[in-house]
């Protein structure tokens, strides 16, 4: 059973440098995500054992967690209409696997009876799907965003407006993914299979619906091989 779980967020106001930053800036050169080899030193990001990633101002941030396993799987910002979810994935040291895995996807999104289509943005190819909503007649529009580093894959999927609109998309991901860094540490995985992340204690953590659902059931990486 997969559950998510709400940490908290933070006030509009709390960090002054937040309301300097402009999403809708191109991104500059020497920006994330970083692998922690080569990131550079930053005290406010939270730390999530495999992932070290930003607080945004006004957005909500939960974990989604297997407690059957009892296995962080990812961490998911619910800003407005839109969500994003991270999860990162062991990969070989001689390649990246992100075009084999893009592969796998698009035929695991038709074997569930949805479309999908490749696209480009500004940080490489990625996938626009439109997935089937179980007992109901309507589809759930779904991006899903790969990043290859060094022994890893970082998976970005969108829900809600960051996934049919390109501007809300690209502010998103930006304000996430420029400063998360990936901690691929010295443990052996098999490629594809999911690093583990832990919650940060940052404060009081509850269980709590989320305003903006993430597909239940998806093409996970370790399920398209």
């Amino acid at each position: 059973m997969e559950v998510r779980m709400a940490l908290f967020r933070r006030k509009r106001g709390e960090d002054p440098a937040d309301e300097d930053r402009d999403a809708s800036t191109p991104a500059p050169q020497g920006v994330g995500p970083w692998d922690e080899s080569d990131a550079p030193h930053r005290d406010d990001l939270l730390d999530c054992g495999a992932l070290r990633i930003p607080v945004l101002d006004a957005a909500t941030l939960q974990f989604t967690v297997d407690r059957t396993r009892d296995l962080v799987l990812g961490a998911v910002y619910i800003l407005g209409d839109s969500a994003l979810q991270l999860q990162v994935f062991a990969a070989p040291k001689s390649r990246g696997i992100w075009a084999d895995v893009r592969a796998d996807m698009i035929s695991s999104i038709a074997s569930q009876g949805g479309s999908s289509r490749e696209g480009h943005g500004d940080y490489g190819t990625e996938i626009r799907a439109q997935m089937p909503i179980e007992g109901h007649r309507s589809i759930n529009p779904v991006r899903y965003v790969g990043i290859d580093g060094s022994r890893w894959l970082l998976r970005a999927t969108l829900t809600g407006k960051a996934a049919v609109d390109d501007d809300a998309s690209r502010a998103l991901l930006h304000l996430v993914l420029d400063d998360t860094v990936v901690v691929r540490g010295n443990a052996a995985f098999p490629p594809r299979d999911i690093l583990p992340l832990s919650i940060p204690k940052a404060g009081p953590v509850k269980e709590e619906r989320p305003a903006l659902e993430l597909p239940k059931r998806g093409p996970e990486i370790s399920e398209v091989r």
